[in-house]
């Protein structure tokens, strides 16, 4: 939880009142003039309080002077109370702590009320497996909900610009966001108003410059590792040569996909009203559904687009994390494959507490239960119950024997880089060191396997949430080996890696929420590799569970054959070596 502290309050002298405070100065004109039109548009807190964040930065100082001005002007969509909020994420020592308190000054001498934040980003990051951007920014919206609590405001004001904008539509393009990441944000979005939206970063510094106000500057806004950072520095600027308008450009593009993406919202109302099956009462007493069910030919009979929102919306409306993100692309593609293949008693398990279950003629989506598994992984029935395609779940970290296939499997989240992590502790999550084993005593394991990886490393975010899933290989498993761009079956893998046939159905097969993350003592898919963006590392190792495993009949004749065929190479080589010195 952040802790909060309240700065002292200064009484505001004559000198320091708000309306003098703002003097009419020329220049500053046109900013106010766009924050009122923008608030005289959506009208969201006319007389009422609004708690403004503020940084220090330009932008949210020229926001927080620009709604000064309209207090001071009596402009009829003015708020009726400013609260000032500032919040230091623990990231910057003391350069954040002292930003907090100059932003808490500079509030007092503007007379309005500041409420000062601290958290702990990095906590946290490794507590919840997330990367520093996502942990700082839940703090922060956290921690702002909790201030317009305290003082009765319906709406959080950030300083959000024509900038932030273009970096943030270009952003979810490259993430392969849809048209709701593409339409950007909105100058009003639930509780939180953007009144500047329309105004550059350029504007709010010469605002800044005009009153006399000298921003904060950030250090980590240039820290290169954040990947919007780059984009702000180093994307946007190479592609402004090809159109030096590209900011404003990307900011009219979103404006005109939010209007589509507003009209099949629409489109999607009356979808959902010809495709779910209402419930008769309120399950548990609860506002909250507990199971959405969708006519499964009336869902089938959607176009695919409104389709595809369906289903979004209906894991959206179940998610017990209420804030997360919403089903992925890979989520969605599940569910349509659930609902277009799947057989009757067919189930896939999603994030946020959300299973979906077929039958003969609907699809269901159901809150699961709080201690049932996380796997977002399609189980097939036909899957459940036989022995050949037994699953087993592996938590991270976790351990996992599998008697059956003779591997043991171990999974651990690193906090130093990927090989430097060594084994610093006897517990279960501990990584022993890589099995060494010699070659007689792996017959049947490793040796046979050419190149064999025993401890890999793969990027946390990309592997996805909830346990890992292993089992045996089966028939039209697919995945993208490392340094492949397109996916490759298993069974061919297998043929051009020689792999014999016997080792093939031995080998635990390593399952993500949406497709094969490892072949054991083979590679890695391309899509779960490190990149610089890793923010968290997962390793796997496999160990054989016996040191000298008993190799099958015919593993332990092909051994035998194998040393027989190098020695008689070897003799053959020999005599020939002798022919030719001889002759020489």
């Amino acid at each position: 939880m952040s802790q909060r502290r309240r700065p002292p309050q200064r009484t505001p002298t004559p000198e320091a009142t708000p309306a003098e405070a703002i003097p009419p100065i020329a220049s500053t004109t046109s900013l106010e003039r766009r924050v009122a039109a923008m608030l005289a548009m959506y009208q969201p807190f006319a007389g009422e309080p609004v708690v403004v964040a503020v940084s220090g930065g330009a932008d949210s100082l020229s926001l927080l002077g620009a709604l000064l001005a309209l207090c001071a002007q009596s402009h009829p969509q003015a708020p009726g109370e400013i609260v000032v909020a500032t919040f230091e994420h623990g990231l910057r020592g003391a350069a954040g702590q002292a930003d907090a308190r100059w932003v808490a000054d500079f509030a007092a001498e503007q007379g309005v009320r500041c409420v000062v934040g601290q958290g702990d980003t990095h906590a946290l990051a490794r507590r919840e497996h997330r990367s520093l951007e996502d942990a700082a920014r839940r703090l922060r919206y956290a921690f702002l909900r909790e201030v317009a609590a305290e003082v009765g405001a319906q709406y959080l004001c950030l300083g959000h610009t024509l900038d932030d904008q273009a970096e943030t539509v270009l952003l979810n393009w490259l993430r392969g966001a849809g048209l709701a990441g593409l339409a950007g944000m909105r100058p009003v979005e639930g509780d939180l108003v953007r009144p500047l939206l329309t105004v550059t970063h350029s504007q709010t510094l010469a605002y800044c410059a005009a009153r006399g106000w000298q921003p904060r500057e950030d250090l980590t806004n240039s820290d290169r590792r954040f990947t919007r950072n780059r984009i702000r520095l180093d994307t946007l600027p190479h592609l402004e040569t090809y159109n030096p308008n590209l900011r404003q450009a990307l900011a009219r593009n979103a404006d005109l996909i939010a209007a589509d993406e507003a009209y099949l919202e629409v489109q999607t109302d009356a979808a959902w009203a010809q495709t779910v099956i209402p419930q008769e009462t309120p399950i548990d007493g609860e506002s909250q559904p507990q199971r959405i069910s969708f006519a499964l030919g009336a869902l089938l009979a959607q176009p695919l687009a409104l389709r595809r929102r369906l289903l979004r919306r209906a894991g959206r409306g179940l998610s017990s994390h209420k804030g997360e993100r919403e089903l992925a692309a890979r989520h969605i593609a599940l569910l349509e494959r659930l609902a277009v293949e799947g057989d009757v008693g067919d189930a896939l398990d999603l994030p946020g507490g959300v299973r979906a279950s077929r039958t003969a003629d609907m699809l269901t989506l159901a809150k699961r239960d709080r201690d049932a598994p996380t796997a977002d992984t399609l189980t097939p029935a036909s899957a459940r119950d036989e022995g050949d395609r037994e699953t087993w779940e592996l938590h991270i970290p976790g351990v996992l024997e599998l008697p059956s296939l003779g591997w043991r499997v171990r999974a651990a989240r690193l906090d130093l880089p990927a090989g430097l992590e060594g084994a610093t502790s006897a517990a279960d999550d501990a990584l022993p060191p890589v099995p060494s084993l010699p070659p007689i005593a792996r017959a049947g394991t490793a040796a046979q396997l050419p190149h064999a990886e025993l401890r890999v490393y793969m990027d946390a975010d990309a592997i996805g949430q909830g346990p890992l899933r292993v089992r045996r290989w089966q028939a039209g498993d697919r995945f993208m080996p490392l340094g492949m761009k397109q996916e490759k079956k298993l069974q061919d893998y297998f043929a051009d890696a020689k792999v014999p046939r016997e080792m093939r159905t031995r080998l635990p097969i390593v399952l993500g929420p949406a497709h094969i993350v490892w072949v054991a003592t083979q590679r890695i898919d391309e899509r779960v590799r490190l990149t610089p963006d890793t923010a968290q590392v997962v390793a796997l190792q496999c160990e054989p569970l016996s040191p000298t495993p008993d190799p099958s009949p015919a593993l332990r004749e092909r051994g035998k054959q194998s040393i027989q065929s190098v020695k008689a190479d070897k003799r053959k080589r020999g005599k020939q070596e002798k022919r030719e010195r001889a002759h020489a």
